[in-house]
C-alpha cells in the first residue's frame, strides 16, 4: 500500500515569506520532495504560491479560513507549518504521526497537573480552561495546550475541524476570553484524535518540537537535541526533532532566506 499523499502548506506575507523560503530550502536540503503550497502576497522560491488577498491577522484565526481553501487541492492530508520552521533532517513518514487519526495536533502541557506553576494560558486560568474544554465535550482526564506552528489534517475532516474550532473560539470569546488559534486547535485535537495521550510531545518528539525557550536563539538550528521546558510546570525533557519551530530564530531565518533564496 502506498503512503498517503500530502503537501505542506502555510500562509505568509511580508518578511514571513522570506522565512518561508528558508524553511523550504532547508526541507529540500535534507531530501524532502513534497510540494509546499503557500498563500502569500509575493513569490516564494520553491513554493506553489496562491494569492492571499487581504485578510484579518488578529488572533491568527485566518489559518482556519485558509484551511478551507485547501480543500480544492488533491491531497489526502495537509501538513501546516508556520514560516519559522526549519528542517534539520528528513522527517521520515510524516503521516505516521497521526496514528490512524484524521488529525495530528502536538499536545504539550497538561493543564490539570498539580505541579503547574503558571496559573493561566493566554490569560485564562488553567482551571477555567479545563472547564471550558470539558463543557465543550472533552472527556480525557488530562487537558493539554498546544503550539499552533505545526499540525496535520485529513481532507475529509477539514469542515468538521474548522466548525469545531470556530464554535469553541466564539463560545470562549463570548465568555470574555481572547484566545489565539491555539486554544481552538488544542480543542479539536482532543475531540478528533481519539486518544490525545498518543499525541503528547513528551511521548514522541522525533518529528517536530518548538524551541520556545530559545536554545537556538538568533541562529539556525544545527540538528543537535536540546532540553524542552514544559511551559506550565517547568520540567524538562530531551527532544531531537527533524523539524524545529524556530520561534526565537526569526532574524536568522530571515537573513538566511534573503541571502540564499531571494538572491539566486
Amino acid at each position: 500500500m502506498s503512503e498517503p499523499r500530502f503537501c505542506y502548506w502555510s500562509v505568509t506575507t511580508g518578511p514571513y515569506a522570506e522565512m518561508m523560503a528558508c524553511c523550504i530550502r532547508s526541507a529540500r536540503a535534507v531530501g524532502v520532495c513534497e510540494e509546499f503550497h503557500v498563500w502569500t502576497d509575493r513569490p516564494i522560491p520553491g513554493a506553489i504560491c496562491h494569492p492571499c488577498g487581504k485578510f484579518e491577522f488578529k488572533n491568527y484565526l485566518f489559518k482556519f479560513d485558509f484551511l478551507k481553501k485547501m480543500r480544492d487541492l488533491n491531497f489526502e492530508f495537509f501538513v501546516f507549518l508556520d514560516a519559522d520552521n526549519y528542517f534539520v533532517r528528513h522527517p521520515g513518514d510524516v503521516i505516521a504521526s497521526t496514528q490512524g487519526a484524521p488529525l495530528h495536533v502536538v499536545l504539550e502541557s497538561d493543564c490539570t497537573r498539580d505541579s503547574n506553576t503558571r496559573p493561566d494560558w493566554w490569560g485564562c486560568p488553567l482551571k477555567r480552561f479545563v472547564q471550558l474544554m470539558t463543557k465543550a465535550g472533552v472527556r480525557s482526564r488530562s487537558v493539554f495546550n498546544t503550539n499552533a506552528g505545526f499540525w496535520i489534517v485529513h481532507h475529509e475532516v477539514i469542515d468538521r475541524m474548522v466548525d469545531l474550532a470556530l464554535n469553541f473560539w466564539n463560545d470562549c470569546h463570548a465568555k470574555g476570553y481572547r484566545f489565539t488559534e491555539e486554544a481552538p486547535l488544542a480543542y479539536v485535537g482532543h475531540m478528533l484524535m481519539g486518544n490525545p495521550y498518543a499525541h503528547v510531545l513528551e511521548s514522541d518528539s522525533a518529528l517536530w518540537a518548538s524551541d520556545w525557550t530559545g536554545c537556538f536563539e538568533n541562529r539556525i538550528p544545527d540538528g543537535r537535541p536540546w532540553q524542552f521546558v514544559d511551559y506550565l510546570d517547568g520540567h524538562s525533557f530531551r527532544v531531537d526533532p527533524a523539524i524545529v519551530h524556530c520561534m526565537r530564530s526569526k532574524s536568522a531565518m530571515l537573513s538566511h532566506g534573503r541571502r540564499s533564496s531571494f538572491n539566486q
